[in-house]
């Protein structure tokens, strides 16, 4: 694997484990209304500063960021499908 894949690879999970910590925190033993967990998703995705400054070549800011998306995404997804279910049930 050449090195830029590598720091490409390592940023991105390192953007999605920080950014799915933060949400799974800010969210943690609350009642929340999809239109709030879907603002707070928002806010998380238009964020311009990076969770992991540390990373500073183009390459890996572009992987922390794809990290940071796919870690909101997610979260809002499972989000739905848990609200889907206890509906169903």
């Amino acid at each position: 694997m050449n090195r830029e894949s590598e720091q490409y690879r390592f940023a991105r999970i390192e953007g999605y484990i920080i950014t799915l910590a933060r949400l799974q925190e800010q969210f943690e033993d609350t009642a929340v209304n999809l239109e709030e967990m879907e603002a707070a998703v928002a806010r998380q995705l238009a964020k311009k500063n990076f969770c992991a400054p540390w990373r500073t070549s183009e390459i890996e800011r572009a992987g922390c960021r794809e990290g940071m998306r796919l870690a909101a995404l997610q979260f809002l997804s499972q989000y739905r499908d848990a609200i889907r279910n206890l509906r169903s049930n």
